[in-house]
């Protein structure tokens, strides 16, 4: 019988309600003792953080220092091998090895390893850290038959959800919500992905938690990848920079971050804005699905952001 691995409550709690959540949660023993003997592993106990994967620093039997990563199976964690190895290195941490079955993956242990939140530096200087990322990643070749899912097709379904939220969520919210602009955000999801003059693979949760500082510089981990327009990828990064939670940014401010981070990637800055209005209404109605108006991860925080980027794509002639 394999040993007992200690769960993080994050993830216990995150996973708990899913369908498939307790069944895996009961299966990590398992996960772990497979690999373990695998990658011939001395595994230590699991980081206290990540809401969708088990991780946990560990020994190869060389000596080598790396992490080992556990996702828990959903739709958006079906792909982060595939895009590492499609990026290899270029602006994200290196997959050293992966299990499809296990859905486990095996990754060099970065140092220091503070994200972009920890970095006492302007919010420009963050911007630019993960726009230059963007940039390096964008280069990324995909090959025809690929198996990243569809920017087109996961934005509709983005779009029908938000749909349905607004009929149904929103009758009940606590506080006033500009509907129009969480419409607008519909027509956006579905328009955007179809025109795109630059469709590549796309990170999809570029927040400053997940930037890294290494030896050799920042790096990208935990990607939720798509293949679509690029346009789509800063708005983790545009709107977590800074002590966002508390303070919110005007759409003056918001389309000065959209020109910088259009500079460094070479994207358009109002369309960039645009992505950011729709991800920031859809990402809203979610939370308010759920029952969740205020607060850390609360709806009126994004509902908020929406208005104040539909201002700022429309300052940039979106």
């Amino acid at each position: 019988m394999a040993a007992a691995v200690a769960v993080p409550s994050v993830l216990r709690h995150a996973v708990a309600d899913e369908e498939a959540g307790p069944a895996w949660l009961a299966s990590l023993d398992d996960l772990v003792a497979r690999a373990e003997q695998r990658w011939d592993l001395a595994v230590g106990e699991p980081f206290g953080t990540g809401m969708a994967a088990w991780t946990a620093p560990a020994t190869t039997a060389g000596g080598a220092e790396v992490v080992l990563k556990l996702s828990f199976p959903h739709p958006e964690a079906r792909d982060e091998a595939a895009a590492l190895a499609a990026w290899n290195g270029s602006g994200t941490v290196t997959l050293l090895g992966f299990d499809a079955e296990d859905q486990a993956l095996l990754l060099p242990r970065l140092r220091p390893g503070t994200d972009l939140t920890a970095a006492a530096l302007p919010i420009e200087h963050h911007l630019t850290v993960g726009a230059e990322l963007l940039r390096r990643m964008a280069s990324a070749a995909v090959a025809p038959g690929s198996p990243f899912q569809d920017l087109r097709a996961v934005a509709a379904g983005f779009a029908a959800n938000a749909e349905v939220r607004i009929e149904r969520t929103l009758r009940g919210a606590p506080y006033p919500v500009d509907v129009g602009v969480c419409r607008h955000a519909v027509d956006l999801l579905r328009s955007l992905p179809v025109d795109a003059p630059v469709r590549g693979l796309a990170h999809g949760d570029l927040n400053p938690g997940n930037v890294l500082r290494t030896a050799a510089g920042w790096l990208a981990i935990d990607p939720k990848p798509v293949h679509g327009d690029l346009a789509y990828d800063p708005w983790p990064l545009l709107t977590q920079v800074g002590d966002w939670t508390a303070v919110a940014a005007s759409a003056s401010e918001l389309a000065d971050r959209a020109r910088l981070v259009a500079e460094v990637t070479g994207l358009d800055a109002a369309r960039i804005a645009s992505w950011c209005t729709a991800r920031s209404a859809s990402s809203g109605l979610w939370a308010a699905s759920r029952g969740w108006w205020t607060g850390f991860r609360g709806a009126d925080g994004d509902l908020d952001r929406a208005v104040a980027w539909s201002g700022a794509a429309t300052r940039l002639g979106g």
